[in-house]
C-alpha cells in the first residue's frame, strides 16, 4: 500500500545525475560551522584599536625583541607581503619532446643549464605529472571499455524438455 503523501522525491534525474538538493552535492547537508580562524577574528575584534596601540608602543621598547616584533606586526598588517606572480617559462625542447620521460628531460636540461629557475623546473614537472595520470586514466578507461565490449554475454542452457543431460 503506497500513500502518495509520503511518497519519496526521487533523488536522480533521468541522466541519472543527482539532483538538487541531495545531501552528496555540496551545498547540502547539515550548515558548517565557523573556522578557527573567524572565532578569533570575533573575539579580537573589540579589542582592536588596544592591541594596535600596544604593537605601535612594544617598537619603541628598549627590549630589541619586543620591538622588532611590534614592528613586523604593524608591517604586516599595513604592507602585506605580495604574492608571487606566476612566471612564464619557456622550456626548449619541451614541445618537440614525444614521450613524457623526453618531456621531463627537457625540464631538467632547462633548469640545469638556467634556463628557468628550480622552482619553475619543479611546478612544470608536477603539472607533467598531472597531466600524465590524466593520460593514463583516459587510456585505463578506453581499455577497460573495450574489454567489457568484447566479452561475450554470459549464457545458460535450460535443462532439456525430457529430463536429459545439458547439451
Amino acid at each position: 500500500m503506497s500513500d502518495d503523501s509520503t511518497a519519496v522525491a526521487p533523488v536522480r534525474d533521468e541522466q541519472g545525475r543527482l539532483l538538487p538538493g541531495h545531501p552528496g552535492l555540496p551545498g547540502s547537508g547539515r550548515p558548517r560551522g565557523t573556522s578557527q580562524s573567524d572565532l578569533v577574528r570575533k573575539l579580537i575584534e573589540p579589542h582592536r584599536q588596544a592591541l594596535i596601540e600596544r604593537a605601535l608602543k612594544l617598537t619603541e621598547s628598549a627590549d630589541p625583541f619586543a620591538a622588532a616584533n611590534g614592528l613586523r606586526i604593524c608591517l604586516e598588517r599595513l604592507a602585506p607581503a605580495p604574492k608571487q606572480e606566476a612566471e612564464r617559462i619557456e622550456v626548449p625542447g619541451l614541445a618537440e619532446a614525444g614521450t613524457f620521460a623526453g618531456k621531463c628531460d627537457a625540464v631538467i636540461r632547462a633548469v640545469s643549464n638556467g634556463d628557468i629557475s628550480a622552482e619553475a623546473g619543479e611546478r612544470v614537472l608536477r603539472l607533467l605529472d598531472v597531466y600524465r595520470k590524466a593520460h593514463e586514466t583516459d587510456a585505463l578507461e578506453a581499455r577497460i571499455v573495450a574489454l567489457e565490449a568484447a566479452r561475450a554475454p554470459l549464457t545458460i542452457n535450460a535443462p532439456a524438455a525430457d529430463g536429459g543431460d545439458l547439451v
